[in-house]
């Protein structure tokens, strides 16, 4: 802590509320009795709004006024948990992804931690005292019972205040203003804390005669404990001396040993790391690495495309160049696409650095995040496996970020703050002078534009390793199939695939990007199709349990007998999902080991790596899935990979949607044949000669970059404009249409007035979203599009009063730069 001197008796501080709708610092002094002034980054407890709550000291200027400053109540940490590097970041990001620094906080601070305060109460003279006040009152004598009920629960001490009747509010006024008792925000417990266990150890060495004086079964512990270095918990004691608890408690209160809390890392890894031989590099990924080596070696921040087709070897290029990083003294963050991906990157990295590695995604438990956490921040670990928030890791002297898969929509964010991590390694990389690499075998319009530009090195890994051949692809056109009268969701060729796979011991992967049974339930009476009530999409069928379900906003309802506009019987499930995809693979092969991995079946914790332990260990025949089957899986025995419905995603209205295509499809068939036989791919489409699929069939990629390249620049999308996406929504229609014609003329106003010739801008709507109803609330949205940046940006103060007051109209106005979905 600083001394403190009067230009620092003051702080500039960020509320830690996301519900407050602006986004500015509030002013406060510190305390008279204080001789010292927490640093920048600190968490402080102060009040605010009639309660107390957590901010961040974010600056130390003097304030325009004095007189009516609040007092900082209390420090809550000894040093502070943001650094000022992280607060100029955070300042980046605000503006950046057009957003609040309230709204930014939680990626820096560890789980579970936020000062959380709660209504309290406490008395403040004995029980008898506040009787006779009560008993002295004016008040009708079932209100005084009531009173008096609740009053006997108080203590001296702090706790949290009831909820009592509106009747009772004026007395007890009167009780506090008496003295009583006391009314007061007080901080609640940490949510997450560090665990810990009772342990042991031999106070002090017994005299011959106190020891013999022991039983045997003390004795036996008595000696065990007193050859041990450190503390030894219960469970290790009784396992080396088989004696019951009733044994320590008696040497514990006897005053032989003593007890203390043992802190335990709750451990998320469920195998210890397995150190594997490395392997020589090959030509084209030595080369590779000896630029990235020539860049990590010049601190100087650089960027690098890894550009190499499936199993070409990326991952071992990563593994040299996070070496290389840590011989440097810096650290290393290593980012996957899915959780899915994340036990199998993780079991290489550690194989490699031991346990110097942690992990950070959503499927750990809010305790494992907290010990993860502050075990990279206490410096105790030099790599970070995780997926998209990792890239916040607190690392103190950060040089080598990978993006693995760097194409994938997943490392953007849907929810406030919608960061996208690519973007924000990119700055990480450039404050810290660092290496960023981004890899991938289908990468971004993005990355390959920017490669055009000369802002990235492209690194080229055209083989895959040991000469592997890429796996034969074929195509089934579903046109002809219907035409030929074979309506199975399982081709002959496919079926047949499969077949010679499980007769020769191999693995197949099916792809079918649709969770669920079937994909929605019409009357083939009246035509009836079933929708969510508080959404504008279609309820799909899931068998087990039998349910229709939103996936949107989650809502579930019994599937009817009758429909339910004309109450006829012909109720008729259409669509395939993996549920139904799941059922008619058992059916056609009742031997085979078939495992479904989507939404439904891992959202237990550890699931993504049983399964993955599963495949490894050949005790899975069949995996079929959704996408997360075609990313970063590498399975040497899986020769075959079927992608059931490859154009599903083309007739999406988003401007992405064919590179989304292509990049699924080219990673699934990417699956097929890494190991030393030979893979083969099967196709099934009714669009064909689209050239997202004719790319990949006849692995011509640059045909396909050609094609989607002079598609954006002609519509003018992304990468070659920036564009943000304004979504407004409210429970009533007629409000949000209001709000977002009346927003978004405004700001043509306001660009019409102040766009410089040399800048282009293009303002499209408000028109009604794709998907016009999510979780009951009305959907409207505009698109702005700009050759640069900052002239959005600079529309950013239009946009927050803007917001304001859309909100006044019970409206809320989304601001999305470079959307990943326009529907």
């Amino acid at each position: 802590m600083k001394q403190l001197t009067q230009t620092n008796r003051y702080h500039q501080v960020l509320i830690n509320l996301p519900e407050l709708p602006e986004d500015r610092l509030y002013d406060y002094k510190i305390p008279d009795g204080w001789n010292f002034t927490p640093p920048l980054g600190s968490r402080l407890l102060l009040p605010f709004a009639g309660r107390k709550v957590e901010a961040i000291v974010w600056g130390h200027q003097p304030p325009t006024y004095q007189h009516q400053l609040k007092e900082v109540e209390a420090v809550l940490d000894e040093a502070p948990l943001i650094t000022t590097f992280q607060i100029s970041l955070i300042e980046w990001l605000a503006r950046r992804f057009f957003c609040r620094r309230q709204d930014l906080l939680p990626l820096f601070l560890p789980p579970g931690l936020k000062a959380r305060t709660e209504k309290c109460w406490q008395r403040q003279v004995e029980p008898e005292e506040i009787a006779e006040f009560v008993n002295n009152l004016l008040i009708p004598d079932e209100m005084r019972t009531a009173l008096m009920a609740q009053l006997q629960k108080l203590s001296s001490s702090w706790s949290p205040f009831p909820a009592l009747s509106p009747e009772l509010s004026p007395y007890l006024s009167q009780l506090c203003e008496a003295g009583l008792i006391k009314l007061s925000w007080q901080p609640k417990k940490p949510e997450v804390s560090v665990k810990t266990i009772t342990a042991y150890r031999i106070k002090k060495p017994l005299a011959l005669e106190e020891k013999v004086k022991l039983t045997v079964k003390q004795t036996s512990v008595y000696e065990y404990l007193l050859v041990q270095e450190k503390p030894c918990t219960t469970a290790e004691i009784l396992a080396a001396t088989s004696v019951s608890s009733s044994v320590l408690q008696t040497l514990y209160h006897k005053g032989i040993v003593t007890k203390e809390a043992l802190v335990l890392e709750r451990d998320p890894f469920l195998h210890a790391p397995v150190p594997e031989p490395i392997p020589v590099l090959n030509p084209e990924q030595q080369a590779a690495f000896d630029q990235i080596l020539a860049a990590i070696t010049a601190h100087q921040p650089t960027f690098f495309l890894l550009h190499g087709v499936t199993g070409s070897g990326k991952t071992e290029v990563y593994l040299r160049a996070i070496a290389e990083t840590l011989k440097q003294g810096k650290e290393a963050i290593l980012l996957v696409p899915e959780i899915a991906l994340t036990p199998q990157t993780v079991e290489r990295v550690r194989s490699r650095f031991g346990n110097d590695v942690a992990v950070l995604h959503s499927s750990l438990s809010e305790g494992e995040r907290f010990d993860q956490w502050w075990r990279i921040k206490n410096g105790e670990v030099k790599v970070v496996v995780g997926a998209r928030s990792a890239v916040f890791a607190p690392l103190s002297n950060p040089g080598l970020i990978i993006v693995d898969e760097e194409h994938e929509f997943t490392y953007k964010q849907e929810e406030v703050p919608r960061y996208h991590a690519r973007e924000v390694a990119k700055e990480i990389c450039r404050r810290t002078n660092g290496v960023l690499i981004l890899g991938s075998a289908t990468p971004s319009l993005e990355s390959i534009y920017a490669v055009n530009q000369g802002e990235m090195i492209r690194l080229r890994l055209n083989e895959r390793i040991m000469r592997r051949p890429m796996p034969t692809i074929q195509v089934v056109d579903l046109r002809q199939e219907f035409k030929d009268r074979r309506f199975t969701v399982l081709s002959p060729p496919l079926k047949a695939g499969i077949e010679e796979r499980l007769a020769r011991r191999e693995q197949v992967i099916i792809l079918l990007n649709r969770r669920g049974y079937a994909t929605f339930i019409i009357c083939r009476e009246c035509g009836c199709v079933l929708k969510c009530p508080d959404c504008d999409v279609t309820l799909t069928f899931h068998q087990r349990p039998a349910i229709l379900r939103c996936h949107y906003c989650g809502y579930q309802a019994k599937p009817p007998n009758t429909c339910p506009q004309c109450r006829s019987h012909y109720i008729r499930y259409f669509g395939h999902g993996t549920q139904r995809l799941e059922e008619e693979l058992t059916k056609e092969f009742p031997e085979a080991r078939i495992k479904r991995m989507d939404l439904d079946t891992t959202g237990r914790k550890g699931s993504h790596e049983r399964i993955y332990r599963q495949l490894v260990a050949g005790e899975i025949d069949i995996l079929l899935g959704t996408q997360m089957v075609a990313k970063g899986l590498d399975l040497p025995n899986v020769t075959l990979v079927g992608i059931i419905a490859a154009d599903s995603g083309l007739n999406l209205p988003d401007f992405r949607a064919a590179e989304r295509t292509y990049q699924i499809l080219t990673q699934a068939a990417g699956r097929s044949g890494r190991g030393e036989k030979e893979g083969t791919v099967i196709i099934q489409t009714f669009n064909p000669e689209h050239y997202s699929i004719s790319a990949l069939v006849q692995q011509d990629e640059a045909a396909f970059y050609q094609q989607e390249m002079l598609f954006r620049r002609q519509a003018g999308y992304p990468p070659f404009n920036y564009l943000v996406r304004l979504v407004f929504s409210g429970p009533i229609l007629s409000n949000v249409m209001t709000m977002a014609r009346q927003t978004t003329a405004q700001i043509k106003q306001q660009a019409s007035a102040s766009e410089p010739k040399e800048q282009k801008l293009e303002i499209i709507g408000p028109h009604p979203a794709v998907i016009e109803k999510i979780k009951n609330r009305y959907r409207w949205h505009t698109i702005i599009k700009a050759n640069k940046l900052e002239i959005i940006q600079n529309l950013l103060p239009l946009l927050g009063s803007l917001s304001a007051d859309c909100r006044k109209k019970g409206v809320r106005m989304i601001i999305d730069e470079n959307p990943y979905s326009m529907l």
